[in-house]
């Protein structure tokens, strides 16, 4: 069964590759090749035969020449299950042969015993040909110290929504992040985090991203768009106009992929009511179709 848990945090790779390399390097020490770029690569990993093989993610790492160099498979595992002992070693080994380059196989787990699980060594067949993910629990990914930039809000995403009570200390921290990046980036994220973290943290995070606009002011974003604004102006900056609040309607929609058809899409720029479209864009997270958020 598809759910958020799952489906996000594989957003999270596709929209940035590099996050399989930093995940590697920072929680398990991992030697990464030097690379100039990474690109998301098929997830289908189907070979000649009618078995078909898709694993969650994978990110392919090439040099400046464009020959890749390296190349990792993510699997987010939410639970044991042993059919996986057969599907990884496939994974990387069609991959590999795709490729002409080393892979590895790193697994995001939900909780500490399926990252037991998936650490136990895989013996292929034939005498040293044992594989073994590289494995990351939510311990792991608690412990790294994301940098101040853009590229640790995957991670930030990925902390809070282990849960537990730092969830919402690390929601305090992802808002602010949140608040740095472009409008379009912002909304991306946020609509991604809040799939996934626990009401608590959603809590949290919708003060910054609607209601919270001091550490906005704070920083180098706020200070530049904002410089010479009173700060009840910015307070209502941060609720969002109407416009831009329509336009975060429609931005959901087409990140969740619902078809929005045209007299929804003009009903919905038409509106000059804050309050309303804001109503509306909290509606877009859950509707199934885009003509729902009016009821």
């Amino acid at each position: 069964m598809v759910t958020h848990s799952h489906e996000v945090p594989i957003r999270l790779f596709q929209a940035r590759p590099e996050l399989a390399a930093e995940l590697l390097v920072k929680t398990l020490g991992a030697a990464f090749p030097a690379y100039a770029s990474a690109v998301a690569e098929s997830e289908a990993l189907t070979n000649n035969d009618p078995l078909e093989l898709n694993c969650d993610n994978a990110a392919v790492f090439r040099n400046e020449a464009g020959v890749p160099v390296f190349a990792v498979i993510i699997e987010v595992q939410r639970g044991q299950d042993n059919r996986k002992h057969y599907s990884w070693p496939m994974y990387l080994t069609i991959l590999r042969a795709r490729l002409k380059c080393p892979v590895r196989l790193l697994a995001i787990c939900t909780d500490a015993a399926t990252a037991d699980w998936a650490r136990r060594a895989i013996e292929v067949g034939p005498p040293g040909f044992t594989l073994l993910p590289d494995v990351i629990n939510p311990e792991d990914l608690l412990e790294i110290d994301e940098d101040r930039s853009r590229e640790a809000v995957e991670i930030l995403i990925l902390k809070a929504a282990c849960g537990g009570p730092q969830a919402e200390q690390i929601a305090h921290r992802l808002g602010r992040r949140l608040i740095e990046l472009s409008e379009s980036d912002r909304q991306q994220y946020a609509g991604w985090a809040l799939q996934l973290l626990s009401t608590e943290a959603c809590d949290v995070l919708e003060d910054y991203m609607s209601m919270t606009y001091q550490e906005y002011l704070e920083s180098p974003a706020g200070r530049l768009e904002l410089r010479g604004e009173a700060r009840g102006e910015a307070r209502g900056e941060a609720r969002g106009e109407a416009r831009g609040m329509a336009k975060a309607v429609l931005e959901m929609f087409e990140l969740r992929g619902v078809e929005v058809s045209e007299p929804v899409r003009e009903r919905v720029l038409a509106c000059t009511d804050a309050e309303q479209a804001e109503r509306w864009f909290t509606s877009a997270f859950s509707a199934a179709r885009a003509e729902d958020i009016f009821d």
